[in-house]
């Protein structure tokens, strides 16, 4: 039974903790048509909304979510502030568009008051669970089990409400799939608990999830869908970008695609290991970036692997405020399109595209064995770039 007292793990007031806005705001842009052309593990890593097929329109509805996000603005303020800047887009109500499919022109609903409930309801969930997911991970020594709870919601889905109270282990592969937000406007949660608590209430049995076979028109293929889980929501975003940031660091998604490749670099550089580095209260090491093939043989490094140190943190702090725990998602974006040079042998000068844009500087040890990012900052002037290219050596304009 629906245990109404228990409360899930995330408010929706004030701003969540930094693992929800950084799995929000480290998501690429994806245009598409229809829901049912972005695979669930795109939605993992990408943000999309269908019918906007501009990124113009993507961008200004995703800013608009990280804003909300981060403090914990209400749907009806967020509506309010956004309704404006799509109109003048072009991005509301009724208009005709081209299915990219199918290549007929038909009558589809862009911005509208209910699809921005939904647009701000779903995203905000499902940021919040898979930010919780990662704290789950994190304290699953001390807190080993997770309990499925129900939403505040009137009427429950019979397959939710079935799995009210089921407790189960956080590595059991149950939560693979039914980790909630399970569906449009499901509500339901989960709330990490102590074995004793899990002993007292009763552990389950891990059970056989059983799935349909549906047919997606758009894309004529068959999809195996859990029972109970709406087509999309079938996978846990949190597990999937964790599991990725882990085959990122091993250096096994090389061949993989490269949306998926790019999320796994920020998210790893956004880990909240790499926050206590930086707000000084972890001491240590952690990974933000992995070289490419050819910046680690031009630079002579046995490892792809960059770090952050504890040292390189603290003269961050001292010296550039304008680095926050979240700001070091800009060096894998560095190293994929920035202006790369070469000073003496052991450094990469990481120089970003503007008029002051963020400078990076990554040092390799003597031996070649490890690489640690060296500093960090945003560019004084275009009199100081100068003389920065005149004394290091270009490797990529």
């Amino acid at each position: 039974m629906a245990e109404p007292t228990d409360k899930p793990g995330y408010s929706f007031n004030p701003g969540p903790p930094p693992e929800v806005t950084s799995f929000f705001r480290n998501k690429g842009l994806k245009p598409s048509f229809a829901w049912e052309d972005v695979e669930a593990e795109e939605h993992a890593v990408a943000f999309t909304v269908a019918k906007a097929m501009k990124m113009d329109v993507l961008t200004s509805i995703q800013t608009a979510l990280s804003d909300a996000m981060e403090a914990g603005v209400p749907y009806d303020q967020f509506a309010k502030e956004l309704e404006p800047r799509l109109r003048k887009l072009g991005w509301w109500g009724v208009q005709e568009m081209r299915d990219p499919v199918t290549g007929e022109m038909v009558k589809v609903q862009l911005g509208s008051p209910r699809r921005l409930k939904t647009i701000y309801r779903a995203n905000m969930r499902s940021a919040r669970a898979a930010g919780q997911w990662d704290r789950i991970e994190r304290n699953k020594s001390a807190l080993p089990y997770l309990v499925y709870l129900l939403g505040p919601s009137e009427k429950h889905r019979p397959h939710h409400q079935n799995k009210a109270g089921m407790v189960l282990p956080v590595d059991d592969p149950f939560w693979r799939s039914w980790y909630p937000p399970n569906g449009w406007n499901c509500k339901c949660h989960v709330r990490q608990i102590t074995r004793r608590e899990a002993e007292r209430r009763g552990v389950s049995e891990s059970p056989r999830i059983e799935t349909r076979e549906e047919f997606v028109a758009r894309t004529g293929e068959y999809k195996d869908i859990p029972i109970g889980i709406d087509a999309g929501w079938e996978m846990n975003p949190g597990a999937f970008r964790q599991a990725n940031a882990e085959a990122y660091l091993r250096g096994r998604l090389n061949t993989a695609d490269p949306d998926i490749a790019r999320v796994a670099a920020k998210d790893m550089a956004s880990s909240w290991r790499v926050q206590r580095i930086h707000d000084g209260s972890a001491s240590g090491t952690a990974p933000v970036a992995m070289l490419p093939d050819d910046l680690a043989e031009r630079l002579g490094a046995k490892s792809r692997v960059v770090q952050l140190s504890d040292y390189t943190a603290a003269k961050a702090r001292a010296k550039h405020p304008e680095i926050e725990a979240g700001g070091y998602p800009v060096i894998p974006d560095l190293l994929e399109g920035a202006e790369i040079r070469l000073q003496g042998a052991t450094h990469l000068v990481l120089i970003g595209r503007g008029d002051l844009p963020w400078v990076a500087v990554i040092k390799r040890t003597a031996d070649g064995a490890e690489n640690y990012l060296s500093t960090l900052y945003r560019a004084q002037s275009k009199r100081y770039l100068k003389r920065l290219r005149e004394r290091t050596e270009t490797v990529r304009d």
